[in-house]
C-alpha cells in the first residue's frame, strides 16, 4: 500500500491510520481527495495538526495518529483494477467512487465511528 503525495513522495510511514484503512480497498486503485486532520483535544479540523503529522516520521506516527486522526476525503477515482480512468466522465468517475464506498461499508469521516 503506497500514500503518495500529488508530487509523487512517499509518505505512508507518516499515516499508519491511513494505510490501515486502505488495506481494505483493492489494489490497483488510485483516488484524488484531500487529507484531513481532526484535533480530538480541540474537537475540530486543524490544519496545524496536518502539518504535525506530515512532518512526522515513522518512529512517532503511531503516537500522532491516536491523538490526531487523519482522515481522506476522496473526491475521484483515477484508476480501478489498475485500469486509468481519466478517459471517462466525472460523472461515471463519481458513480464509481461512490460504488466502492458501498462494496466495502466506507463512511464520511463526519459519520465514522472510532
Amino acid at each position: 500500500m503506497l500514500v503518495q503525495t500529488r508530487r509523487g513522495a512517499l509518505v505512508q510511514d507518516r499515516w499508519p491510520d491511513l494505510v490501515a484503512a486502505a488495506e481494505q480497498l483493492p489494489g490497483g486503485l488510485v483516488l484524488d481527495g484531500e487529507l484531513l486532520v481532526w484535533d480530538t483535544a480541540a474537537g475540530r479540523l486543524s490544519f496545524e495538526a496536518l502539518r504535525r503529522r506530515a512532518a512526522t516520521r515513522a518512529r512517532g506516527a503511531a503516537g500522532l495518529a491516536a491523538a490526531l486522526p487523519a482522515y481522506f476525503v476522496a473526491f475521484d477515482v483515477l484508476q480501478l483494477d489498475g485500469q486509468g480512468l481519466l478517459n471517462r466522465p466525472y460523472k461515471e468517475r463519481r458513480a464509481l467512487l461512490e460504488q466502492l464506498f458501498t462494496d466495502h461499508a466506507l463512511t464520511a469521516p463526519g459519520r465514522s465511528v472510532r
